[in-house]
Order: C-alpha cells, then sequence, then structure tokens
C-alpha cells in the first residue's frame, strides 16, 4: 500500500501543480445500530421504480412501513481516503486545522477535488493553498473505492456515521495511517447526504468537531421526494455496465471480433468495474442527472458531463434512512450552512419561498434545531444562481471562499 500511496504524492502534486496529497486505504472497526426491513432487495429497473413509487407517495412514510426492527452491524471496513496539505507546509507543521470532507448521493470524494478544467472547480485546492487548510476527502462506506456491502440492511446511514466517527477520531488522537501530523482542530464539511450525516455526527458526539459546515442542506424534508422521482433509479449494474456493474469489456471484444469491428475500440481502456450488486441504485441518465444537480444557465455542460461519467450510486438502505437525523441537535460549536438558491431536495427549486416572511430562506430555519449553538455562531447563507450541486457550478469557487472565511472567523 505504501508503494501506490508514493506514486499518488507525486502524480496528485503535479496534475495539480500546488497542493501535495496522498490517497490511501484505512481500515476501520466500527458498529451501529442498523434497521431491518421486511422487504426485498430490488433486482430490476423495475423494481427500482417500484421502490421509488413507495417512497415518494405522499402521506406515507415508508421506511417506517417497511421498518421490521433493529439489529447491530459490526465489521472490519476499508475507507478509500484523499489527504491533502497546502503545498507550502510540510508534513510535520504545527497544529494545522483539518477539514473532514463528506460528499453527497451521487458522488465520490472526487466531488471536493474535481479535476475538470485543470482543477478549476477543486474544492480542496482553495482550501489548501488558497487558505492553508490540510483536508481529508473520502468515499463514504458502501460507495466508490471503499468497502462495498449488503444494500439494504447493512450500508445505511448509522453505519457511515460511524466510520466518519472513527476517522475523525484518528485524525485527533494521531493515528490516522500515513498521516504524520497533529492536527489543532478538526472541522468537518459535508454535502447533502453527506451532511446529514455531518449533523448525526456532531449530534452523537457534540465535542467531536471544532466547527461544522453543511452545504446542500436543510431540515426541511418536504422536497426529498423530488430526488426520489426525478432520479428515475435504475440499477447501478445495469445503468452503467462496465464501469457500475460486472460486465467484461473483454466478452464485448469477442463479440466484435466477430464482425472485424474491433478497429472502433482500438486503444479504448476501461477502469476496473465497480461491480456494485442488486439494490445499489443511480439516477437513469445526463437529464436527471441535470435535474438533480444544476441550475441550467449557470454551469458548463462539460462539467454536466463529467458528472454523468463518473456518478455513483445510493443504496435502498440508505434511501430509508436518509431523513433518519434528530430535529434538535446537541452541537455547540459553530455551523455554517450554505445551499445553492435553487436546491432541488432541500428547498424545492427555490430557497428563498419560504411562505414566512420573517424568515429569509429555508436553510435559516435549522437555527431552531442548533439550541445550544449562539445566534452569533450560526450562519445560514444562500449561494446564489446555484442548484443542489454546488461545486459543479461557474461560481462554485465563491461559495469555498464563503466557507473558509466562516472558519477563519471563528479562529478555526
Amino acid at each position: 500500500m505504501f508503494a501506490k500511496s508514493a506514486l499518488a504524492v507525486v502524480v496528485l502534486a503535479g496534475s495539480a501543480a500546488a497542493k501535495t496529497c496522498i490517497n490511501m486505504t484505512v481500515p476501520v472497526t466500527i458498529s451501529a445500530r442498523t434497521g431491518v426491513f421486511n422487504i426485498a432487495v430490488p433486482q430490476t429497473n423495475l423494481d427500482a421504480t417500484t421502490f421509488a413509487q413507495n417512497q415518494t407517495q405522499q402521506g406515507r412514510n415508508f421506511t417506517e412501513t417497511a421498518l421490521a426492527g433493529y439489529a447491530t452491524t459490526a465489521g472490519t471496513y476499508n475507507i478509500s481516503a484523499q489527504y491533502c496539505m497546502p503545498s507550502s507546509m510540510n508534513s510535520t507543521a504545527t497544529k494545522p486545522t483539518v477539514q473532514i470532507l463528506t460528499h453527497g448521493i451521487g458522488f465520490d470524494k472526487t466531488y471536493w477535488d474535481l479535476s475538470y478544467n485543470n482543477f478549476n472547480y477543486s474544492y480542496v485546492d482553495v482550501a489548501t493553498d488558497g487558505y492553508k487548510y490540510c483536508t481529508l476527502a473520502y468515499d463514504r462506506l458502501g460507495i466508490g473505492n471503499s468497502s462495498h456491502g449488503e444494500p439494504l440492511d447493512e450500508i445505511q446511514a448509522s453505519l457511515e456515521v460511524a466510520a466518519l466517527a472513527e476517522l475523525t477520531m484518528m485524525l485527533r488522537d494521531g493515528t490516522f495511517p500515513g498521516v504524520n501530523q497533529t492536527f489543532g482542530k478538526v472541522t468537518h464539511v459535508g454535502h447533502s447526504f453527506g451532511s446529514a450525516q455531518t449533523y448525526a455526527l456532531v449530534n452523537m458526539y457534540p465535542t467531536i468537531s471544532d466547527g461544522v459546515v453543511l452545504t446542500g442542506f436543510s431540515m426541511n424534508a418536504s422536497f426529498v421526494g423530488y430526488f426520489g422521482a426525478g432520479s428515475n433509479f435504475e440499477q447501478a449494474y445495469l445503468n452503467q455496465p462496465f464501469r457500475l456493474g460486472n460486465t467484461s469489456f473483454s466478452t464485448v471484444e469477442s463479440v466484435l471480433n466477430m464482425y472485424s469491428l474491433t478497429d472502433y475500440v482500438a486503444g479504448l481502456s476501461l477502469s476496473p468495474s465497480l461491480n456494485y450488486p442488486a439494490g445499489y441504485l443511480t439516477n437513469a441518465n445526463i437529464g436527471a442527472n441535470q435535474y438533480l444537480f444544476f441550475l441550467p444557465g449557470f454551469f458548463d455542460p462539460g462539467v454536466l458531463l463529467v458528472g454523468e461519467n463518473t456518478k455513483q450510486p445510493v443504496t435502498v438502505g440508505e434511501l430509508l434512512t436518509l431523513t433518519s437525523g434528530p430535529m434538535t441537535n446537541a452541537y455547540a460549536g459553530p455551523v455554517l450552512i450554505i445551499t445553492g438558491s435553487n436546491d432541488l431536495p432541500y428547498c424545492g427549486g427555490n430557497c428563498f419561498a419560504t411562505g414566512n416572511p420573517s424568515l429569509p430562506s429555508i436553510p435559516a430555519a435549522a437555527a431552531m434545531t442548533f439550541p445550544m449553538v449562539s445566534s452569533s455562531n450560526f450562519t445560514a447563507y444562500i449561494q446564489p444562481n446555484s442548484g443542489h450541486g454546488i461545486n459543479l457550478h461557474y461560481n462554485a469557487t465563491g461559495a469555498y471562499d464563503v466557507i473558509q472565511t466562516f472558519l477563519q472567523s471563528k479562529g478555526l
């Protein structure tokens, strides 16, 4: 593993011409209370549609209907992570601040370090070389290059929060593999489902984080059904069989060879398949991707194409536990919520349509869920001209500056 990590340092430092990054695989031994659901794992695309119909039905709590009980899920899992530090900082700098970055549904850790257009959309670039933070981005448990698992009763929000807690404690106590660094402050930045997990984390462990940033988030779950319906979910292994499934490209090549068509794919190489099983669902196509994450007129179509070509799935267990967080949070530290003006799942496409003249935005209502946070330590900011995927819009770096400035203003 060390040989691969050393190579990653060279490649990543060269590609971004700035930050120094290390890719690593980190084992975590965790346990959590998970739901046991009395439904079958969807096997086909029509099963996926049926699941979405059940979950988005008005007036029905499908999670509650399907829940049969609870069990303890425990095990050792591998988490794929990328640790980055500013190019000007040596590996033993005196107690810097680290940001732990948790991606949302549809993405992996590259959401935070998008290489498109020479890394112009990279959150990590701005945080590290722009503001001298260290960062740890990781593939959530069950997703990307982290360990996969049973999609209904295992890969759920609570188990993923347990993994996030373990990663955080390793950074805090100096035992994180491959990171020879002690940190003065540890902060957390999430996106969407990653924000929901960050929210749950600091409620369970109120002193685990020195500052929290929740992007693409509000406490209003009224519009989450829009996301489920708009995804037009399909089985990931059927939607992109070579990348997300287990279809062998050599099988296709043999068929093409029968018809003397191999020249048409000469030189084409594919990354190893992620081999997701049934029950891992993904949005149907690029149109669905736009509907879920992008605001028309305010993004580069090339970024949308990258998003579709690199999209990641969601498990049915995650969807059933998506809104399982408490309505009142025990955390008392600084909180920033930053959400795109036209966020779909958390604002219904318009974050200013509150129906209450005294409430400036839908995310601002979350102040009531943090009774231990002083008004001076809570900020709800609406990023203009952005959809749910803030990092994918033309003005993404403006949002990044808002985040870093907030953290610095709190001494983090």
